[in-house]
């Protein structure tokens, strides 16, 4: 596939890596000398130095024999025009990517086809949804959907005492829970491992749990029965992810309060939303945080549009009382550190923002892409083709990838949980989990000839 990316930025840049990785032919336009010579540097791609929405520019990148263009460019109204213009020389598909409240509410009310854009990307929104779905089912720290929600991937830290704590796996196939889930991988002393029968579960061990969306309260009570839906929450941060979080859980939770540290800001957003006590202060300051009760709330999420302070606000939020802390950041090298710094979930929009980009880009067969980068894995929902090799027999005589399980296909209205004994059909949705470097061994059992 040809593909144009314009702007190298984390979304850009990690893309072009992932993409020129996978063989594919990609084409990068970055307006910085400088960053255009790191990337240049490091990456087996074509790196042209200029402003994207030049036409001039453009033509250079190979734009009308594209298969696809992604505008992740810093400015959304340049990422727009940069599709328009793309769609008049002819490229195939266009992304752009769309942070502004406002427009993305025109896009919506309109439709982005009217800016010649196929899809939009807007990551602030993408993360806030992951941070719901974490309240949502307490004690998570990973989040993932698949099958338009019905099948859900959620990881948790086994505590000590837990009921599943020192369970063989093929113990838990010999009980007949009804909701039923499925461990798909263990993350243990910074391993991972894809378990099979044999394999314990450990007090510590984070598991990477799939299961239908029903079964989701009975299994978390069942994990940790101390397990309860937060009743305060303290969001710091009226960014984008901050107002829509604020929106979002003040319709589940009982008490949300946003922390903000511009007056002006907070007294504009203070008019924006229901039900959400808003107050000013800096997040950092434990004065500030004890005046919103932090001793008292369930859970702190940082998503200023400043990492330094997300992490600083969180780690003093832990140590005055809060329970779960949540930030987001933009940084792969903080995503590092904050186990060490006991936060316990990390999102960071911009990889949740390549995710949706890959499976536009992946094709037909992918409808969903989920990575996990403490894992180096991902999560992926694919649709079998007719006859392909996946569809000819059980899933006990079919030889997959070392590190990689299916584990959950949808079928009809049903969720079916893999075993060795399951048989998979045409155009049904099937989950599986695998370790990066084995895709395209996996993805070639789900075509009937080639790869995706």
């Amino acid at each position: 596939m040809r593909l144009v990316i314009c702007g190298a930025g984390i979304i850009g840049s990690n893309l072009a890596h992932y993409l020129s990785e996978q063989g594919h032919e990609v084409n990068v336009i970055e307006q910085k000398q400088a960053v255009a010579d790191k990337i240049s540097e490091k990456l087996d791609v074509r790196v042209l130095v200029g402003t994207a929405s030049d036409p001039a520019v453009l033509e250079e990148a190979g734009v009308a024999e594209a298969d696809m263009i992604v505008a992740v460019t810093n400015s959304d109204l340049s990422n727009l025009s940069i599709c328009s213009l793309a769609a008049a020389y002819g490229a195939k598909k266009r992304i752009a990517r769309v942070r502004d409240r406002a427009l993305n509410e025109v896009l919506k009310k309109f439709g982005p086809d009217h800016f010649y854009v196929d899809d939009i990307i807007n990551p602030d929104e993408v993360a806030s949804q992951a941070i719901i779905k974490v309240m949502t089912a307490p004690g998570s720290r990973q989040v993932a959907d698949f099958a338009d929600g019905k099948i859900l991937l959620r990881a948790f830290d086994v505590p000590e005492g837990s009921p599943l704590s020192g369970i063989k796996l093929e113990e838990l196939a010999e009980k007949d829970f009804p909701w039923p889930f499925l461990v798909v991988a263990i993350r243990r002393n910074g391993e991972v491992v894809i378990p099979y029968g044999e394999d314990s579960i450990n007090p510590n061990d984070r598991v990477y749990v799939l299961l239908p969306k029903e079964s989701t309260p009975e299994f978390v009570t069942f994990l940790n029965p101390d397990a309860k839906l937060p009743k305060k929450v303290i969001i710091y941060g009226a960014t984008a992810t901050g107002i829509s979080l604020a929106q979002g859980l003040s319709e589940k939770i009982p008490e949300v309060v946003l922390l903000e540290e511009s007056r002006i800001k907070a007294e504009k957003v203070a008019g924006l939303l229901d039900d959400v006590r808003v107050t000013t202060g800096a997040a950092s300051e434990a004065d500030i945080l004890r005046e919103c009760g932090v001793e008292a709330a369930d859970t702190f999420i940082a998503v200023s549009a400043n990492d330094q302070s997300n992490l600083i606000s969180a780690v003093l939020a832990k140590k005055l009382g809060a329970g779960t802390t949540v930030i987001t950041t933009n940084s792969q090298d903080y995503m590092a550190i904050t186990g060490a710094m006991n936060i316990d979930v990390v999102i960071n929009p911009r990889l949740l923002a390549i995710d949706q980009i890959l499976r536009l880009i992946r094709g037909s067969q992918v409808t969903t892409v989920a990575t996990i980068p403490e894992c180096e894995a991902e999560v992926i929902e694919l649709i079998p083709e007719k006859d392909s090799p996946i569809t000819k027999k059980p899933l006990r005589d079919i030889k997959f990838p070392k590190n990689s399980i299916v584990g959950a296909i949808y079928r009809g209205n049903e969720v079916i949980l893999a075993s060795g004994s399951t048989e998979i059909k045409e155009g049904e949705p099937v989950v599986v989990f695998c370790i990066e470097d084995v895709m395209h061994k996996l993805e070639k059992l789900f075509v009937k000839k080639g790869i995706l």
